[in-house]
């Protein structure tokens, strides 16, 4: 049976902190507080994801720092967006990814991306990988972010993965490990930050870093 591995993207193999680095960088730069700014940045996010009709990752970005301009009463954020839109393009792999995927991609797995983003930000994105993965699949696709249950049939349906041998890896455990426990997919959690876990979403294996999958995915 031919094998497939499906990623998350941000913060399991690209390191998002430069985009909130950046927000707090504006921040910090007219004198106010940017961890509290960051917050509602990456608040601000999720909202406008689950809590709204979809719109694409890039505008949704700009909405965002709109809504930081509105909650710090400043016109400083919404001026910064081609700024934060670039930081975001050109975020790199974190220093375990490229070396794992080029393992597993030798090891003759296919390997897919399933991402909340939009092209208009991915194809920046993958030039980071060296053409690695075989298909890549985003919100703007589906017109749905993770965790939405609508995002991972797609993925199942267009990937073909009932039929194959497939792990989901990912980092995060709300948009990722939840929603794969529900469809019944085999999973690997990047636990990077040593959370506790739920006992209600299991099976699932555990790393606290990229390479150690490799000793799980044969």
């Amino acid at each position: 049976m031919e094998g497939i591995l499906t990623f998350d993207c941000y913060g399991t193999l690209l390191n998002t902190a430069p985009i909130y680095e950046a927000v707090e960088a504006i921040a910090k730069k007219h004198g106010l507080d940017g961890k509290a700014v960051g917050g509602v940045f990456s608040s601000y996010e999720d909202r406008l994801m689950y809590g709204e009709d979809y719109i694409p990752y890039d505008a949704l970005i700009l909405r965002a720092l709109e809504y930081c301009d509105f909650e710090m009463a400043t016109d400083i954020f919404r001026s910064g967006y081609d700024q934060i839109l670039s930081v975001h393009e050109n975020i790199i792999p974190l220093p375990d990814v490229m070396e794992t995927l080029r393992a597993l991609h030798e090891r003759g797995y296919e390997l897919a991306l399933m991402s909340n983003s939009a092209w208009s930000i991915m194809q920046h994105n993958l030039k980071a990988f060296d053409g690695l993965f075989q298909n890549v699949i985003l919100a703007q696709d589906v017109h749905a972010y993770k965790p939405q249950l609508a995002f991972f049939r797609y993925a199942e349906e267009m990937l073909k993965l009932k039929e194959r041998e497939h792990w989901h890896i990912a980092k995060g455990y709300w948009w990722d490990i939840r929603p794969c426990t529900r469809m019944g997919w085999r999973k690997i959690w990047v636990n990077r930050e040593r959370k506790k876990g739920m006992e209600k979403f299991l099976p699932y294996d555990e790393v606290h870093a990229l390479d150690e999958v490799l000793k799980i995915i044969p």
